[in-house]
């Protein structure tokens, strides 16, 4: 979705997005992988500091499908199972952490 006043930071995530595809594929061959992670809305101090974030907050809980912001707790978990030897064949891909946030609102009754 498009937030007005945003582009800036859309720019640097797209760019963001595209290295590592290109780290990918640069760094596969030696046995390296390289992906991102797309976080939900968090509530860290950096968005404490954002104007108007109290909005920012309402929004991402009332349209993710789980009912609650993303969390510190589960970014963390993210990058403990990318760090994973399992995943070895993964890399390039930019995995969304946000509970389904970026899907849209939450179905009704739920």
């Amino acid at each position: 979705h498009v937030v007005p006043t945003y582009g800036p930071v859309s720019a640097a995530k797209a760019a963001l997005e595209s290295h590592c595809r290109q780290l990918a594929l640069e760094l596969m061959p030696h046995g390296i992988t390289v992906n991102a992670i797309r976080a939900g809305i968090t509530d860290t101090p950096a968005l404490r500091r954002i104007p108007g974030h109290e909005h920012l907050v309402k929004a991402a809980t009332a349209q993710n499908p789980g009912g609650r912001m993303t969390r510190t707790e589960d970014v963390a978990e993210a990058l403990i199972a990318l760090a994973s030897p399992k995943l070895h064949w993964m890399t390039g891909n930019t995995i969304g952490v946000d509970g389904g946030e970026l899907m849209g609102t939450r179905a009704e009754g739920v």
